[in-house]
């Protein structure tokens, strides 16, 4: 079972991760522009936003089971489309409904850990889902270039339907309805209302926005990285799979220094010194924009420099948050995830509108994010606020 949840909660990395490599392949083959396969990025983001804010508090109402066939259901259905599409818009549209499928296996997957296993078991059950998470990360887009150069682009979709079939198999046949506190009479307008009390306070909208930023820089590495590696510094499919699979790597080995920040000082301070590192990252992303912009080596100390600690900033955030308002934890890990991926699709969508194939366009809009990312970062600790 724990396998079959691990997987659930991956949907959303793989769905994005494996076709990173193809997205040149797929301009060409549908004839479409850069910016209108970018916006394939954009509408998963925006999706797996609505996703993660919805599938939680409606699953406390309709049970978990129902709602994860639905979704699983619906993701295998759209794979299929997104395989089978002949332009670029059908596929803008069909990635939207797809990441709405992998909100609901994220969201759930990790509620049925909650909901199945007593709190310490959970514990480390969504500890090993996050290994799974980051696994999928490191070798999604490899095994996505390694599908693009030997058969074709749409190949990936039909791998990612026949797996998430799979995953609906395993749901009906394995996973049980675990039974629900009928006495919560919370409706949808009640949740709806917890994240308005929560966005009141001011730290807690600051501590949002300045992870929902960090990620933001991410995000628009992620919408025209492909692009900027395959066509404007002709690394071969294989080669910016490896390259990309390295920020993952980093990510792992921020976390695990964070952790020891954490440990040694506290959340606080662990947060100032990551913080002060994006910055510092960001800086540098902007000289390298300006100065150095065809040197492919320093792109990619930069922006993995960058990458490197958003994992960090935002499991700080997070940390922060919750001491915070310790009575509301669900409803501020739903604001957090669904504030990453808004800003997240805003950033990606700036990015499709001034990518002009070079990298110092996508640089521009990192460092932007970075500056903002850390000016909410110093409003979050200001002592009016």
């Amino acid at each position: 079972m724990v396998p079959l949840l691990g997987y659930l909660v991956a949907f959303g990395p793989l769905s994005v991760d494996m076709y990173l490599p193809s997205l040149p392949a797929i301009a060409s083959d549908l004839g479409s522009s850069q910016a209108t396969i970018q916006y394939t990025i954009t509408s998963f983001l925006f999706g797996m936003a609505i996703g993660m804010l919805f599938f939680g508090p409606l699953s406390d109402l309709m049970g978990r089971k129902k709602l994860l066939l639905i979704g699983t259901a619906s993701y295998v259905i759209s794979s299929i489309g997104c395989a089978l599409v002949n332009n670029g818009e059908s596929l803008v549209l069909l990635r939207f409904l797809q990441s709405l499928g992998a909100a609901a296996a994220g969201v759930l997957g990790r509620a049925l850990v909650r909901d199945l296993f007593p709190l310490n078991k959970a514990a480390g059950i969504l500890s090993n889902m996050h290994i799974i998470s980051m696994g999928v990360m490191l070798m999604s887009p490899i095994l996505g270039a390694y599908i693009v150069t030997w058969l074709n682009w749409r190949w990936i979709f039909y791998f990612l339907s026949a797996l998430s079939f799979l995953s609906l198999i395993g749901i009906f046949c394995i996973l049980k309805e675990p039974p629900r506190d009928t006495s919560n009479k919370t409706s949808i307008k009640g949740y709806l209302k917890n994240y308005a009390d929560c966005l009141s306070h001011p730290k807690v909208t600051f501590y949002l926005l300045a992870n929902g930023f960090s990620f933001g820089g991410m995000f628009a590495f992620i919408a025209a990285s492909a692009f900027v590696y395959i066509d404007f510094f002709d690394f071969s499919e294989t080669t910016y799979a490896i390259t990309f699979s390295a920020n993952v790597t980093m990510i792992i080995a921020a976390t695990v220094i964070n952790k020891k920040l954490v440990s040694q000082f506290n959340v606080y301070k662990a947060l100032r010194v990551t913080s002060a590192t994006s910055l510092t990252a960001a800086l540098l992303i902007f000289m390298v924009a300006i100065i150095f912009p065809n040197t492919a080596a320093l792109f990619i100390a930069v922006t993995m420099l960058y990458i490197s600690v958003t994992g960090a900033i935002g499991a700080n955030s997070l940390a922060c948050l919750f001491d915070l308002a310790p009575t509301k934890a669900g409803t501020m890990a739903g604001l957090l995830i669904a504030t990453q991926f808004i800003v997240g699709g805003l950033s990606s969508s700036v990015t499709n509108m001034v990518f002009d194939g070079t990298a110092s366009s996508l640089l521009i809009v990192m460092g932007i994010c970075g500056g903002l990312s850390y000016a909410f970062h110093r409003l979050s600790q200001s002592k009016t606020t």
